[in-house]
């Protein structure tokens, strides 16, 4: 018999105590306990960041970091794109035929999509996707949608689907080696509504339906590149679900009948895998094999498309997802504050109660409870504080205000004046470094103009934001600060588009997930921020991240709301407290929690 030295290639150590982290293959005993411990494999679903469009009838493939979804049906039928990089979803370019149940193959920057569906259309129409847009390939041999999908952009694979006419579904397989696309070897029957999985030349195609009939098939067929063979059946009738990673490490996912249910495939045999935690038919998958696999979109009558996305994970580290989680409550609610410091240590000030009232009253956070504590010395509906919970500088406000006060402690005194009075501006930095840019400088117009402030006087920048707008999120430090969102001219329109500040000049970032972004908030720096809420004429819960070139959702915040404000020293720890909407204050407050993971650690027994 061979030892786990021979096996493994270490001893287990003896220690006192347990270490911070292990490694795959790595154990050890506790003398202190008296276990034998080690890391051990544990398999979960976990929320992943939701789709800006929810959808469903989806084309999608890639790995776990770095997946597409392209075209579906919301409804109405759509052609957006979204990429996924393992954190969140980004917009992508437009596919250039609207259509939904489309095959799919490759990864974010080479992909490709086939067939399709558009009432009254069939299509055989491929595109091919180099990270950024969509462009016209050779179309199919047989137009074709609901068909099952294997391999990359040069070397694809579809098979079966439906097509129209009598019988409705197909045998067929076709190969698309990255210019044309050419006839496989047949499948054993008819079938549509069929998943696929694997390469070109080693696909597999799990369950479905025959054209004729709605009954969902337990057949598996493994595809060699020349020839069909049968594989062992699912344990019951699958149709309309989903499947990634490889002919002898698949996993099928969701579809009709058993909506949750996951199961796993070896080559040889099926076995249940955790369940998934929204069920849903007609999603889509991404995953190079079982270790790590993505689930996303869907549909599960009579709800609408789903956003929802789910990340599978097999392996030693644990992953605790992204999430909002309910703080304290202020003492005072309230909407329009401005707020500064960090998840654990905030302060919120200014504002007004709806309707009307302004309170005075500052408020600090301990990442427990809020705590009065003193008073502002003026009037601070709709303006920006930089700084922390302790040392910082209020700057601006209603109606159009020059003024400002610094904040020493639990002491104000009166500031530097704005050179341009503004209200629901944005700002960053700290209380001898900050910059207030944007906002408004009566009840329609919108200013670009940017200051600084050096502790005692304000100066202008030599150079303004290339959109006027307020009522966006600001972040960061004087040098490295950031504008994202908020109302722009013309017209107020809703504006998405992002602003980098280098201290002297501003240049265009990443454009926002989605332009709901009036009275939004951000939090973090200018590489690693995270912005949530916001929208007019509805209020929304979205969130999403930013990694200094690019926004990517996140997960979504409990309520919906604008008019409220965020802390945090980074994207992943922050704090929103107030807001609205108009006709309800909001006393409560959310804390964000980013993406974690952790070694998981078992006792072992040697029986």
């Amino acid at each position: 018999m061979s030892t786990y030295r021979e096996i493994i290639g270490k001893k287990i150590k003896k220690v006192s105590s347990d270490p911070s982290s292990g490694t795959d293959g790595e154990m050890w005993y506790n003398s202190t306990t008296g276990t034998l411990r080690g890391p051990a494999i544990i398999e979960a679903w976990s929320s992943g960041s939701p789709l800006s469009t929810a959808r469903f009838y989806t084309a999608g493939f890639g790995t776990q970091t770095s997946a597409i979804c392209a075209g579906g049906s919301v409804p109405p039928v759509t052609n957006v794109t979204e990429e996924y990089d393992g954190s969140g979803w980004t917009a992508g370019g437009n596919i250039g035929t609207t259509r939904y149940n489309s095959g799919g193959a490759g990864t974010t920057p080479a992909g490709l999509i086939f067939g399709g569906y558009s009432s009254p259309n069939v299509y055989a129409n491929t595109e091919e996707y180099d990270g950024s847009s969509w462009t016209a390939g050779n179309v199919m041999n047989q137009a074709r949608y609901k068909m099952g999908q294997a391999g990359t952009q040069t070397a694809a694979a579809g098979f079966g689907g439906f097509k129209g006419g009598s019988p409705p579904a197909t045998t067929n397989t076709e190969e698309y080696d990255g210019t044309n696309w050419t006839a496989g070897n047949v499948l054993p029957s008819e079938v549509a509504q069929n998943s696929g999985a694997g390469t070109q030349t080693a696909a597999i195609s799990i369950g479905g339906r025959t054209g004729p009939s709605s009954t969902a098939l337990t057949t598996v067929n493994e595809y060699d590149g020349t020839n069909w063979t049968a594989g062992t059946a699912t344990p019951s009738g699958r149709k309309n679900g989903a499947a990634f990673g490889l002919q002898t490490s698949a996993m099928f996912i969701g579809g009709g009948g058993t909506l949750t249910k996951a199961i796993k495939y070896d080559g040889t045999t099926w076995s249940n895998a955790p369940d998934l935690a929204t069920g849903r038919e007609h999603l889509s998958a991404a995953g190079a094999s079982i270790p790590s696999g993505l689930g996303f979109a869907g549909y599960n009558p009579p709800a609408a498309g789903y956003a929802v996305t789910e990340e599978f994970n097999s392996a030693t580290t644990a992953y605790t997802a992204g999430a909002w989680a309910s703080g304290g409550a202020l003492n005072t609610g309230r909407m329009n504050v401005s707020m500064g410091g960090t998840q654990t240590a905030s302060i919120v000030l200014g504002g007004h109660t709806s309707p009307g009232a302004t309170p005075s009253g500052v408020e600090l956070y301990d990442g427990s409870s809020w705590t009065t504590s003193g008073t502002v010395p003026y009037t601070a509906d709709y303006g920006v504080y930089a700084g922390t919970s302790t040392l910082g500088v209020q700057i601006g406000g209603a109606p159009y205000t020059t003024t400002s006060a610094e904040l020493s402690g639990t002491s104000w005194t009166a500031g530097g004046s704005l050179n341009t009075g503004r209200s629901q501006l944005m700002g960053a930095g700290t209380q001898t470094a900050a910059v207030a840019f944007g906002g408004y400088t009566d009840a329609t117009t919108e200013t670009a103009v940017t200051e600084e402030y050096n502790g005692t006087a304000f100066s202008n920048s030599p150079n303004s934001m290339s959109l006027a707008r307020g009522r966006g999120a600001g972040f960061g430090i004087q040098t490295a600060a950031l504008c994202v969102a908020g109302n722009a001219t013309p017209s107020e329109t809703i504006s998405a588009a992002t602003e980098e500040y280098n201290g002297t000049s501003w240049t265009a970032g990443g454009n926002y997930v989605v332009a709901t972004g009036s009275f939004i908030g951000g939090f973090g720096t200018q590489t690693d921020g995270t912005a949530v809420g916001g929208g007019t004429p509805s209020y929304v819960a979205t969130a999403a991240g930013y990694d200094g070139t690019a926004w990517s959702t996140r997960p979504s915040a409990a309520y919906a709301a604008g008019r409220t404000q965020t802390a945090g020293a980074n994207g992943s720890a922050g704090l929103r407290a107030g807001g609205g909407p108009n006709t309800s204050q909001r006393d409560g407050s959310e804390e964000f929690t980013g993406e974690t993971s952790a070694a998981n650690i078992e006792d072992f027994t040697t029986s």
